[in-house]
This record gives C-alpha cells, structure tokens and sequence, in this order.
C-alpha cells in the first residue's frame, strides 16, 4: 500500500508542470463569464472533442456549464492582463478589455487560438469534473502567437531558441 499524498506537496510538484493558460467564457443570463482554465485538452479527432477540468465547488464553472455555448481562449504570451482580469470578482472581470461575441461566446482580441465548444458530458473526476465538449469552430491567427504559459507558480513565455 502506497503512502498518503500531502495535498500541498502534490499542488507543489504539480505545480512544476507548464500548462497554456486559457480564458473559458460564455453569455449566462445575457451577461459575459469568465474562468481562468489551465488544463484544456484536445481529446479526439474523430469526432472532435476537447475538454477542461473545473473544482466542483466553483461557482463560475456551475454558471458555465449551463451555457449553450462556450469559448476557449487561448491567451497569447502578451495577455498577462487579460488572465489576471478574469480573476477578479465576476462582475469586474470584463472590465477594460476588447471582446466580442464569436459563436455564441465572448472572444478576446489578441488570442492566439480560439475554439468554440458545446458540453457534451460532465465526468466526476475526483473533487473536480471533466467538461468533455465538441469543438463547432477553431481559428489562429497567421502567423502563429506564442501562447502563454503559466509554471511553477508564474507566467512563463516560450522560448524561440532552437538549440
């Protein structure tokens, strides 16, 4: 039998590993929502399919869920402030930054990526829950933007280095 895992040791290691930092929004109730994800995923090809992991104690991600359409920002290593926006309280999070309406969901400008989802499934997943969703739409901008990426407590930005 393995020993119990220390939750903080666990968030510490975890922590070490990048991930690309993502805006999840939608129109709730005729109002813009936003949450700062860190593990969209893509699932499946055929069919298309992506997904992200939510605390199942996150009020945000109950007024999500419950959208017909959402959107997946892929924030670009420039877009510091707009993680950082949505973050604030829910009412203030849209505050001074450009965004329109794309496909039903609220698309800031600047991305470097943008895919539009339909729920598909909610899967329990410990004390979170996997929105496993199908992709109705994805754009880049040409050329590519560098993604941010958050690691190690920090955001970090991709190195063009070759070596």
């Amino acid at each position: 039998m393995s020993e119990a895992i220390d939750p903080k040791h666990f968030r510490s290691v975890m922590g070490q590993v990048p991930t690309c930092v993502t805006v999840v929004t939608a129109i709730v109730d005729d109002a813009p929502v936003a949450m700062v994800i860190g593990s969209f995923v893509s699932i499946s090809l055929d069919p298309p399919l992506a997904g992200f992991f939510c605390t199942t104690t996150s009020y945000t991600w109950q007024q999500l869920r419950t959208a017909d359409a959402l959107g997946v920002n892929v924030l670009s290593a420039e877009q510091v402030e707009v993680s950082n926006a949505c973050m604030r309280e829910l009412a203030d999070r849209f505050d001074g930054l450009e965004w329109t309406v794309v496909d039903g969901a609220p698309k800031f400008a600047g991305t470097s990526a943008w895919i539009a989802l339909s729920l598909r499934e909610v899967i329990p997943a410990g004390d979170h829950e996997l929105a496993l969703c199908a992709v109705r739409r994805l754009e880049a901008p040409e050329p590519a933007a560098s993604p941010l990426i958050f690691q190690g407590g920090t955001y970090r930005q991709l190195s063009s280095d070759q070596t």
